[in-house]
């Protein structure tokens, strides 16, 4: 599905939190299915890079491109029929200009039927409805580490009891916590939920790096007090470090 597989730091971490079952249901209610009349991947395939775009496979999937890295689709076969899965956050008009070339290169009209009927149901159609809430969980648990990753992303965090508030252009997300749970977001008139979602996995990837720092800083105070010492550290290639503890006896 297409949106499992976006963004992948934020697909993790929601279907932690979340757990199979209700990620699953997440995934479903963001993708956006356009029905196809394909018989063979290898027909999308060579329609496709006719029409002048990609067909690569990425993570068993069949996936193409439709506008630089950020906008794409991946091909499924669900109960012997082919569909195109978008995020229910991609650009309609990229969309259809995709169709149009698909349906130009097929040279008959074999993807688009439903997609009327898709947009009906999708908020995208209804610019009213962007000021309704989006709510999610996050993997966040700390209050203090997740403001200060706010603050060093320089977007004026306010706390407002065990609740941090912050506004992302014209977005305005709410953290909600307690009790060492992890804290759920709130996303309010948000026009473009796909960059929400991007700004929120460089958030996650900078709360582990913190998260990481002060972990590694507590680990040499206590190695100090037990009287070792540090030998040797190693920051390897996904930043982790490694560190070697000389045990005087």
């Amino acid at each position: 599905m297409s949106v499992s597989l976006a963004l992948v730091p934020v697909a993790l971490t929601m279907r932690l939190v979340m757990g199979k079952e209700n990620y699953e249901k997440w995934v479903e209610s963001s993708t956006l299915r356009i029905p196809t009349n394909f018989q063979t991947e290898r027909e999308i395939a060579r329609t496709v890079r006719t029409a002048g775009y990609d067909a690569e496979i990425y993570a068993g999937f069949l996936k193409t491109h439709l506008n630089g890295e950020d906008l794409y689709c991946f091909w499924e076969l669900i109960d012997g029929k082919w569909s195109a899965a978008f995020s229910i956050h991609d650009s309609r008009e990229d969309i259809e200009r995709f169709i149009e070339a698909v349906n130009h290169s097929a040279g008959k009209h074999v993807i688009g039927d439903g997609i009327e009927r898709e947009y009906d149901t999708d908020s995208t159609s209804h610019p009213e409805q962007l000021i309704r809430p989006t709510v999610f969980p996050t993997n966040f648990r700390d209050g203090e580490l997740l403001f200060k990753t706010l603050k060093e992303f320089g977007v004026n965090p306010v706390r407002k009891g065990s609740t941090i508030v912050c506004k992302v252009e014209n977005s305005t997300l709410t953290f909600h916590g307690s009790d060492g749970s992890p804290y759920y977001v709130e996303i309010k008139n948000a026009p473009d939920m796909k960059k929400m979602y991007e700004y929120l996995s460089e958030v996650d990837e900078d709360y582990k790096r913190c998260l990481q720092s002060v972990v590694y800083e507590k680990l040499k105070k206590r190695v100090a007090e037990k009287k070792m010492a540090v030998e040797s550290e190693k920051v390897l290639e996904d930043n982790s470090i490694v560190l070697t503890i000389n045990i005087r006896s």
